[in-house]
């Protein structure tokens, strides 16, 4: 097991190193923990964009993937000998940045590895909200490995392309091909990569309000943010626990207090470490792209040499990693320019942009929405026919007031441009819908948060600073604590050793798709029950159909299928989607879809382990 965390971390650290020499190289940040922190990723995100070029034209294998960190390895050590190491010492060390790495570091490594758990009787996942998105990450991942080309069939819609941003599970498939588990490709790049967002957050902030406890405030802010109110219904639920207070605090219940996307009571903005940077992998990428990029581009370090153009680099990098924050990144952008218009470096901005980036997004022109509703009219996003004031105070709390008002202030005039970036990503996303499900939009209300937060925290700094009045500092200590004590309960009950875990795959499951891996060709589907635990997925072939709200949340139409799956299953048809299927999965959830499935006399054992048998039609 440790060996196998080893590659998984090995694979993320050599061009993480490439990524950090470049950075001192140029000498663009000049402080050694943001030079780490942009660095890495640079380097990581450089990484996932190479191997996806280079997936198109030899295939994803041992020997290709430890090639391509051979070249990121043998550049750190090319871009390290031509250093004048005596520069280092004029690199300054942001404490407060290091506390929050070191800090972070040992929190994330308790909760990352929770996001699959290997147990005795199976996988588990510790993350209630991963519960179903790790089983379709997982397919991803076990898919490219399988396939080991691109581009390459959606392993959970067999005869559909792909056309996801999937480089972060990219990334983990070359962990996985190197002979990583499933397990240790997922949990590192979150173990590592949620620590240098909050980094970023720390530095985003500090620099744009000019206040390193301005940039400790957003920090907190962020890790703990989500629905401010919603501790509310921890009190509510006090009375009614059967246990002792001190035994109900050490097992919480399941159900996060910084909201839930199907939450009756109106709590929608849930906590962004617990909802997104853990379940949605592709966030855990694209969103510290969109804060290297933004940090970049401050005033101050676009008059550097060099910044602009690898601020491009990297915004060009970004719509194959997240295709949410693109859009954040455009809003940003677009206020940053407006506020500071200096020529020369726009354009070393957009020239490496579009040149990276349009090839990038033709992409996604490939791909279907057949749905028809990925952008919509959809005013006040879900707030329902709730009272639309109270439903944006229950869920921001004061963040709307304050960061309105801030910019009538005396603050830093960069804190202000990005908060205007954000007030206007609010106004579109509470305006238009950008995905079949409503709730997609919170991955652009996440941006909103990300750019008020340096004028709101500068705020707050402010009065804690200047102002010497007790009633003032513990007014704004109140303040901070309301909107953090909801996510703080969530990340809090995640950390404990307590935290309940849910079974993904058992053992029997897991036994099986070895066997599969080794008689089922590539190039097959499959055919098994619509979900999003098929353990066929593990041994990296085509389903099917998955978990259908899945493809129907990413633009596509499942539900023929869906309905031809469960005839097929029941004899009453021979095709599903124009094609006889040449295998046949036959477990619990194939028996749960149809109570009374009977194997038909054309079917041939394959294989069979506990309760699951793989027949092939004769």
């Amino acid at each position: 097991m440790i060996y196998e965390y080893f590659i998984a971390a090995t694979v993320l650290a050599i061009p993480s190193l490439t990524g950090i020499a470049v950075l001192f190289k140029l000498n663009i940040l000049q402080e050694k923990i943001s030079t780490l922190a942009v660095g890495s990723m640079f380097g990581i995100s450089a990484y996932g964009t190479l191997a996806y070029a280079l997936g198109h034209i030899i295939p994803i294998t041992t020997v290709s993937v430890v090639a391509e960190l051979a070249l990121f390895l043998i550049v750190a050590i090319g871009i390290t000998y031509t250093i004048q190491w005596k520069k280092l010492h004029t690199h300054t060390t942001d404490k407060a940045a290091l506390v929050v790495l070191m800090l972070s570091a040992i929190l994330f490594f308790v909760i990352g590895n929770k996001l699959l758990i290997e147990k005795p009787d199976g996988i588990y996942t510790g993350i209630i909200n991963a519960y179903g998105d790790v089983g379709w990450h997982g397919a991803i991942i076990t898919g490219v490995a399988g396939q080991r080309k691109l581009p390459i069939e959606n392993p959970i819609f067999a005869g559909e392309t792909l056309t996801y941003p999937f480089l972060a599970n990219l990334v983990s498939a070359t962990m996985l091909v190197l002979g990583s588990s499933l397990a240790a490709s997922v949990n590192v790049p979150a173990i590592i990569l949620v620590p240098i967002i909050l980094v970023l957050i720390y530095l985003l902030a500090a620099q744009y309000s000019e206040s390193k406890v301005a940039g400790v405030i957003a920090c907190i802010l962020f890790l703990f943010g989500g629905a401010t109110f919603g501790w509310i219904q921890f009190f509510q639920d006090i009375p009614h626990t059967p246990n002792e207070i001190l035994e109900f605090l050490y097992t919480l219940p399941a159900e996060d207090y910084s909201g839930v996307g199907t939450s009756e009571k109106g709590f929608h903005l849930l906590n962004p470490v617990t909802s997104l940077l853990l379940p949605q992998r592709a966030m855990l990428f694209g969103m510290p792209l969109v804060l290297c990029i933004v940090i970049l581009l401050h005033p101050k370090n676009m008059r550097k040499k060099y910044t602009a153009i690898v601020a491009g680099v990297f915004a060009g990098m970004l719509p194959l990693f997240h295709a949410h924050a693109s859009i954040a990144l455009a809003v940003a952008v677009l206020a940053i320019l407006i506020a500071y218009p200096v020529k020369k470096q726009w354009v070393q901005f957009f020239i490496p942009a579009l040149l990276i980036g349009i090839p990038e997004l033709i992409f996604y022109t490939k791909g279907s929405s057949a749905s028809g509703s990925f952008f919509r009219f959809g005013p006040f996003w879900m707030a329902g026919t709730k009272n639309i004031f109270l439903y944006w105070a229950q869920n921001t709390g004061a963040y709307i007031p304050i960061s309105i008002t801030a910019l009538f202030l005396n603050a830093p005039r960069p804190a202000k441009a990005l908060a205007l970036a954000g007030t206007s990503l609010f106004i579109i996303a509470n305006t238009f819908l950008f995905a079949p499900w409503a709730w997609d939009n919170f991955k652009l209300f996440v941006f909103w948060l990300i750019f008020i937060l340096p004028l709101v925290t500068w705020c707050f700094a402010s009065m804690l600073q200047k102002h010497h009045s007790t009633l003032l500092r513990i007014a704004v200590f109140a303040c901070i604590y309301i909107h953090i004590l909801a996510g703080f309960l969530d990340v809090y009950k995640l950390a404990m050793p307590t935290s309940r875990a849910w079974q993904k795959w058992d053992t029997y499951g897991i036994q099986i798709a070895k066997n599969i891996q080794t008689l089922v060709p590539r190039s097959i589907p499959i055919l098994t029950a619509p979900g999003h635990n098929s353990p066929v997925v593990l041994a990296g072939r085509t389903i099917f159909l998955g978990y259908p709200a899945h493809i129907w949340s990413h633009g596509g139409m499942p539900w023929d299928r869906e309905k031809d799956i469960k005839k097929y299953f029941a004899g009453e048809i021979d095709a599903i989607a124009g094609i006889k299927p040449k295998y046949i999965f036959v477990g619990p959830q194939e028996r749960a879809l149809v109570p009374g499935l009977t194997i038909r006399p054309s079917w041939e054992l394959v294989t069979e382990y506990g309760n699951y048998a793989l027949y092939k039609e004769k």
